[in-house]
């Protein structure tokens, strides 16, 4: 190591943890990148699991320990950033000023999840997370060799044991939704060691090491057991955590998800009015749909009689099958990438990097599926996009609610959102260009904000050939989106029960069947993620309209795009300047 930046981490390191020099007044000033740098080093040694999801293959073996040591250490320097990085924010440039607010975001986050929440103690469904995604990544890894993925799954299942007997000494209390939901994902979880894993892993190894894995996945599976076994009989019973947050609690991790920029009563307020206007907005779209599909024959006797002959339409275009959605999904995607491309919408990075399956049974969002983004740690590696996915052996009534609410304008509509130009590029974009902080701790309501912005963006440029009800279905889920927003705040600061939430997602929010089921659950267990998509999708929209005014006729859709995503995801109210800067050097 240089003696220069030896002398740096010396100056770095004080006594019980580590001090920002450049904030604490040391002879040798700190830049912002050491202090990110530091902190990036730092959370790769406390997450190692979460650091190879994010493309570190050094961590591929390696799994969380949270000794009661470790945690305090965490939590102690964490406490030191968060109370020393708002004096120097005013003091640095613009790209600093930025990767140090999301450094900031990110320690007072840490501080809240084990202070506050307590993870440890008071929350099943954290350590059920956990563990239902420790082999994600590493059981479809392609920069691993078979022998790599078969000492790093025993030794991730060694983790996995480890961390089940802290949660049956630690864990003495919970809150009782969140804990159902939690012994479901473990249970599952069990399954999937015993019977599914000594199968995929099969291909890897000799005869004796098969033997190993048989042992390894069974003892890990009874582990998990216990654990689920302890919650069951010990915790749940004497649960007296309530399920909702309290409005105290929630306007706290309220501030920090945004900065301050809104009270759970603002929110709530925004989020009402939103629900009116797009329900309006639908049945415009509706009476479109009507006149194009019906001509001269009368419409139905009022707008709600319409809405729903037009869901209906929309619901009833669908498959049926798991096989045809995951074909469905697949060749959406590589429709999409194209017409991104055709209509110059944004630069899309090539090669396409894009591993495409349903959703595995023991994760914990197999009903809902999701994007797992490549991470900066290795930007060419592949992105996991997981469909959402029903038992084959399901009630038919639970297999034609999931299937109406994932029908063929809804995936059409959404493939915007997950893949081009939404998820996928977003993050493939901002590995490449933008500094790694901010995609490791990226800002959720730019995340989903730009999903749902992403939606709009290629209805209004022509995707689904206009299509009356595939606009609807994005009309729709901007719908949910307000509604989301709105019943988290209702749930957590107005002490609304599920059947409140659930009468207006219904009747005022027109949610789809699977997505009114996974409602409560959603607003239980993650609150402050739900209002993200709506507050997002205004500030896009707020930001483009600024642009717009700003730059006029030389305002480019596809100069928008990309520097948005070369800017990676961070809060939007940053991005105005940065976009204003990226103008003035082209």
């Amino acid at each position: 190591m240089p003696p220069l930046i030896k002398f740096r981490r010396l100056c770095f390191t004080v006594i019980s943890g580590v001090m920002l020099c450049g904030i604490a007044g040391c002879e040798t000033e700190l830049t912002s990148d050491n202090v990110v740098e530091t902190y990036i080093e730092k959370w790769v040694e406390f997450y190692p699991s979460r650091a190879f999801s994010e493309g570190l293959k050094p961590a591929a073996g390696r799994f969380e320990n949270f000794s009661d040591g470790r945690v305090k250490a965490w939590l102690d320097y964490n406490h030191d950033l968060a109370n020393r990085l708002p004096a120097t924010l005013n003091k640095l440039s613009l790209a600093e000023k930025t990767d140090l607010q999301t450094l900031l975001r990110k320690a007072q986050m840490e501080i809240e999840r084990w202070e506050q929440d307590r993870v440890l103690h008071h929350q099943p469904q954290w350590y059920a997370e956990i563990i239902s995604q420790a082999l994600t990544y590493l059981l479809v890894s392609e920069t691993l060799s078979p022998e790599e993925k078969l000492h790093a799954v025993l030794k991730r299942l060694e983790g996995i044991e480890a961390l089940s007997t802290l949660g049956i000494k630690k864990l003495n209390n919970a809150s009782p939704q969140k804990t159902l939901g939690a012994l479901h994902t473990l249970d599952q979880v069990a399954v999937f060691y015993d019977v599914n894993l000594p199968k995929l892993m099969r291909s890897w190894a000799t005869e004796d090491e098969y033997d190993l894995i048989k042992s390894a996945t069974g003892k890990a599976a009874w582990v998990v057991r216990s654990l689920a076994q302890h919650i069951r009989n010990t915790v749940l019973p004497h649960a007296t955590i309530p399920d909702s947050y309290g409005r105290e609690a929630y306007a706290r991790k309220l501030k920090i998800r945004t900065g301050g920029a809104v009270t759970p009563e603002e929110l709530a307020s925004l989020a009402l009015a939103e629900v009116d206007r797009v329900r309006d907005m639908m049945v415009a779209e509706a009476s479109q749909w009507w006149d194009v599909t019906q001509g001269n024959r009368q419409g139905p006797e009022n707008d709600q009689t319409l809405l729903k002959a037009a869901i209906d339409a929309m619901e009833n275009d669908r498959v049926d099958n798991n096989q045809d959605l995951l074909t469905l999904f697949t060749d959406l995607t590589a429709q999409a990438e194209r017409f991104v491309r055709d209509q110059d919408l944004a630069t899309v990075p090539q090669p396409t990097t894009l591993y495409i399956a349903l959703s595995p049974d023991h994760f914990s969002g197999a009903a809902v599926g999701g994007v797992y983004p490549t991470g900066p740690f290795a930007p060419e590696a592949n992105t996991l996009f997981y469909l959402p996915s029903v038992p084959e052996d399901a009630p038919d009534k639970q297999r034609e609610g999931f299937y109406r609410s994932f029908n063929n304008h809804f995936n059409t509509m959404i493939i915007s959102h997950e893949m081009f130009p939404g998820h996928y590029l977003q993050y493939k974009v901002g590995t490449a260009h933008a500094p790694k902080i901010r995609s490791l701790f990226a800002d959720g309501t730019y995340v989903e904000g730009w999903g749902s912005f992403s939606e709009l963006i290629m209805l209004d440029a022509g995707w689904a050939q206009n299509n009356h009800l595939t606009r609807l279905a994005h009309l729709r889920k901007r719908l949910e989106n307000a509604t989301r927003a709105y019943v988290s705040v209702m749930v957590h600061a107005g002490g609304w029960d599920q059947e409140k939430l659930m009468d207006f997602a219904i009747t005022r929010g027109l949610l789809a069947p699977q997505f009114a089921i996974n409602l409560w659950s959603r607003v239980i267990n993650t609150p402050l993620q739900l209002p993200t998509y709506f507050m997002g999708f205004h500030g896009f929209s707020k930001l483009m309209a600024e642009e717009k005014a700003r730059l006029g006729n030389d305002f480019s859709i596809r100069d928008f795009v990309d520097g948005i995503l070369r800017a990676g995801p961070i809060d939007i109210e940053a991005l105005g300047p940065i976009l204003q800067h990226q103008n003035r050097k082209r």
